[in-house]
């Protein structure tokens, strides 16, 4: 195995920063590393390292702990196969001649050669769009690539695989900082970085830190500036985490109350709807116009649309909706037609380019003035975090749900926003010189909160006090 070993150290040259990983002992590895600086090729370079190491276990070893075949096995899981091609690309471009012995591209797999004339090493690409295929076995290596966009259901799949007796058990997660805290990417860098997890070492590069870079390369990267938000930007090149990094900013500022068991007397509800077509939900969410608040919620999976259609029809009667926006595209053309003809107040918006941008850009603006508000909903909250800018193969900025995520939250959330009345303009907290707060009449509708302690206190008070009034002139 000279000339396997000569060759991986010929064809692989690690810069400055992969050679740090690559020289601190940990079995898992957290880099946090911008675009374009070489978190692929690093995880190339760990994953050659781990299949040396597999050369110099002792057939004592294997017998001991009844390994089976082949002697190193390495998975490399992506977001979805689209994802994983570079990472595809860069194995094929780099494994060393005399290191393959077949390359299956259909099972997206290479063989090994190995120290016998036997196959000694199986490489095979994973996508964690379909979390239950990661069945559990036993790696010497785990490649987790674009780690931010993997599922939650998929990383518990993952875990397992690098516990079996015997294998190295050796992992790198990679990618740019994810959208939210809750990512499993995210906690398992924060606890690498405060070394809060035994064997586990933490990585952080900014896109200037690859040597590797030109001036053109780096003007490149200066003129996203001008496309991608501040926090996107910072996001991807420098692989600074924030909570505003996302497509919509300020969304936890939009989160309070909860959602109504029955409707309330004498209140205006309207109500958007994604139709579910293939993979997605059908999702069903319905406002109070003049708040602007979801009041209700639901979603459907695996029911048929005649049965879906009933709970519709149902739901939107039982609620008085005065105006049912429906997503129109394609075959929800047809669905909608069908709810209209169950005499619901259906108003068609078929989500082309335009229309998709415009709806976007009004939910964009609402939760960045946190002129809607919506109860904690996982499936809401989840959606919206994860929307981001994400740049196509065509070069251009796109927003979107990544790749393994939903989007009919978020567009059942926008068509029911385009129903509501227009959002009361926010003006600023003002005491009167007696030293009692008068709230504004945005405050008043529950769309901005006092910032300080005592300002909340008397605002709160003053909204009890009201209310007592209301109740015993009989307003509701």
């Amino acid at each position: 195995m000279t000339t396997a070993h000569e060759s991986i150290v010929r064809m692989y040259r690690p810069h400055e920063g992969q050679a740090k990983i690559h020289a601190w002992n940990a079995k898992e590895k957290w880099l946090e590393a911008a675009r374009r600086w070489g978190k692929s090729r690093g995880a190339l370079g760990e994953m050659l390292r781990a299949y040396q190491s597999s050369l110099e276990r002792t057939t004592a070893v294997i017998n001991r702990y009844q390994l089976v075949p082949p002697g190193f096995h390495a998975w490399v899981v992506v977001p979805s196969y689209p994802q994983g091609q570079q990472a595809w690309n860069e194995m094929l471009s780099l494994l060393p001649p005399a290191m393959v012995r077949e390359v299956m591209i259909a099972d997206k797999q290479i063989r090994l050669n190995g120290p016998t004339d036997e196959v000694w090493g199986l490489i095979e690409l994973k996508s964690a769009d379909n979390p239950g295929s990661l069945q559990t076995v036993g790696l010497d290596f785990l490649w987790v690539s674009e780690a931010q966009d993997v599922p939650e259901a998929a990383a518990e799949k993952l875990r397992p695989t690098l516990r079996q007796p015997g294998r190295l058990g050796r992992a790198i997660y990679e990618g740019i900082p994810s959208l939210y805290p809750e990512h499993w990417f995210r906690r398992g860098c924060a606890a690498a970085e405060r070394a809060a997890t035994k064997g586990h070492a933490y990585f952080h590069f900014t896109v200037y830190d690859n040597p590797l870079l030109d001036e053109e390369d780096v003007a490149e990267v200066e003129t996203d500036r001008e496309i991608l938000t501040r926090s996107a930007w910072e996001r991807m090149y420098l692989a600074k985490f924030s909570l505003s990094a996302g497509f919509f900013k300020g969304v936890e500022g939009c989160v309070s109350g909860d959602l109504l068991e029955d409707p309330l007397v004498g209140k205006n509800y309207v109500a958007g709807l994604d139709l579910g077509v293939s993979r997605d939900f059908t999702v069903l969410i319905i406002m109070d116009s003049d708040t602007r608040r979801v009041v209700f919620h639901r979603f459907w999976d695996s029911e048929s649309w005649p049965q879906v259609q009933q709970h519709i029809t149902a739901t939107c009667t039982d609620w008085g909706v005065q105006r049912l926006i429906v997503d129109a595209t394609g075959m929800g053309k047809a669905m909608a037609q069908d709810l209209a003809a169950q005499n619901l107040p259906v108003e068609e918006v078929a989500i082309m380019r335009n229309t998709r941008e415009e709806l976007l850009a009004g939910l964009q603006v609402a939760i960045e003035r946190a002129s809607l508000g919506f109860p904690p909903i996982p499936m809401l909250l989840r959606q919206l975090r994860a929307f981001q800018h994400i740049r196509m193969a065509s070069g251009l900025i796109k927003a979107q749900a990544p790749p393994g995520e939903h989007d009919d939250e978020v567009f059942a959330l926008a068509l029911a926003l385009t129903g509501c009345s227009e959002a009361a303009p926010v003006g600023p907290v003002r005491r009167l010189s007696s030293g009692r707060y008068l709230p504004t009449q945005a405050e008043l509708n529950g769309h901005v909160l006092p910032k300080s302690k005592g300002q909340r206190m008397m605002h709160e008070r003053r909204i009890r006090r009201m209310e007592e009034r209301w109740d015993k002139a009989g307003v509701i």
